[in-house]
């Protein structure tokens, strides 16, 4: 019966830890901080340079809050799809994201977030 209890509590609590962490996996914050340039580049050509803070702070929270699936990109994922990068800048730190010009979804090495970009079709 002891052994029936101890079993229950160590299942119960790998069940929690599991919920815990998809929980936190599918709403962490992909870009956090504060930003002062949003370089918009589209197969390697710079297309836009974004220096308007609520439109940068706009963008942050459409990465963030969009719905995201898990995918592991091995770096050939994507290799065949016509790509961009968001780089945004401030005055210590400098991080890049990918996304698909073809429906503009983000794509990290981890997630591809349904965020609906259209920086390179126009």
């Amino acid at each position: 019966m002891i052994k029936r209890k101890i079993l229950l509590k160590v299942v119960l609590f790998i069940a929690v830890a599991c919920f815990v962490t998809l929980y936190w996996a599918y709403n962490y914050k992909i870009v956090s901080g504060m930003y002062e340039k949003l370089t918009i580049t589209t197969m390697g050509k710079t297309t836009v340079t974004i220096e308007n803070q609520s439109q940068i702070t706009r963008i942050i929270s459409e990465i963030n809050e969009s719905p995201r699936s898990f995918s592991f990109n091995n770096g050939f994922t994507y290799d065949y799809l016509p790509h961009g990068m968001l780089t945004f800048e401030n005055d210590t730190e400098k991080v890049q994201i990918g996304f698909l010009i073809k429906n503009g979804n983000t794509i990290t090495k981890y997630w591809e977030i349904d965020t609906d970009f259209k920086f390179g079709t126009h």
